[in-house]
């Protein structure tokens, strides 16, 4: 399952960057069926990173600082839902800056 929602997320991902509205519909109707089943996909673009973070896999483009910020997301942040909580099933992947 985590290959296939990582393949979804490019897709959405490369359908944004290319401003193609064609298949907003059908992506969403898929990620609403996954949440039903317990996944939940974050993208965590535009987040404070610090050091402390253990939910994402981060190569830092500068010296860390207050300010640093995920600029780039290569793989998204997958949850499942199990028993009321929430369980990483693949941490995120990141560039920050």
């Amino acid at each position: 399952m985590k290959e296939i929602l990582n393949q979804l997320y490019e897709i959405e991902q490369k359908s944004i960057k290319n401003n193609i509205t064609l298949f907003n519909r059908n992506l969403k109707r898929l990620f609403h069926d996954i949440e039903e089943q317990g996944f939940f996909i974050k993208n965590p673009l535009g987040e404070k990173f610090s050091e402390s973070r253990t939910d994402i896999d981060a190569t830092l483009m500068n010296n860390l600082g207050p300010e640093s910020k995920i600029t780039k997301v290569l793989k998204p942040i997958i949850y499942k839902k199990e028993n009321d909580q929430l369980i990483i099933i693949q941490k995120g992947v990141a560039i920050v800056e």
